[in-house]
């Protein structure tokens, strides 16, 4: 059984037919209507991973559906390439994480000083929640415990494993078994909710 997580929804809604986003029974228009830096973040990650999922937005511009980039200082130059581009994505929805983590510490350290409605981890994506009981497994084993092993997002979907550094896409192409097994037992805990 698969542990699946509403992250938000997407309405359309009449006369208009205008898109908006609903989380946790609040709904938005825009981005700038949500007031809470934490959530802001959180919806972006998540757009973010949609963009992937799609292709990315150069597919949508492709497709007609969405306007060109404008030539800027932040767009990508021409001669980056799709995996350096693909990289600097991953980079800033790992920062987003990261900054969203930092908070949560911050809020259990310092209670009376946190938001009122901190972003749940039940809405972190099924591979942020798989690396979470991966990674309880990996401080539990001695031999382990002093390497970095951690699930990560693909920008275009799916999931890489990151083994001290260097990226893998499946559990059987990680030459130590015992990473291997690991993963698996994460992933069947996971699924098992």
């Amino acid at each position: 059984m698969k542990k699946e997580v509403e992250v938000m929804r997407v309405l359309r809604v009449p006369p208009l037919g205008k898109l908006v986003v609903e989380f946790r029974g609040k709904r938005y228009e825009n981005i700038d209507q949500v007031g809470e830096e934490n959530v802001k973040r959180f919806l972006l990650t998540a757009v973010g991973e949609l963009m992937a999922f799609s292709g990315g937005y150069q597919t949508l511009v492709d497709e007609g559906l969405a306007p060109p980039i404008a030539a800027s200082g932040s767009t990508p130059s021409s001669d980056e390439s799709l995996s350096e581009q693909q990289a600097r994505f991953l980079a800033s929805l790992e920062a987003s994480r990261d900054a969203l983590k930092a908070e949560k510490k911050k809020a259990s350290i310092l209670p009376g000083l946190s938001q009122t409605n901190p972003v749940p981890s039940s809405a972190l994506n099924p591979v942020e929640q798989i690396d979470r009981i991966l990674q309880r497994y990996v401080e539990a084993d001695p031999e382990l415990s002093n390497r970095a092993i951690h699930l990560i997002q693909h920008p275009a979907g799916g999931l890489q494993i990151d083994v001290d550094g260097k990226r893998y896409q499946r559990p059987s192409e990680i030459d130590d078994q015992r990473i291997q097994i690991l993963i698996k037992k994460a992933i069947k805990e996971w699924e098992a909710g």
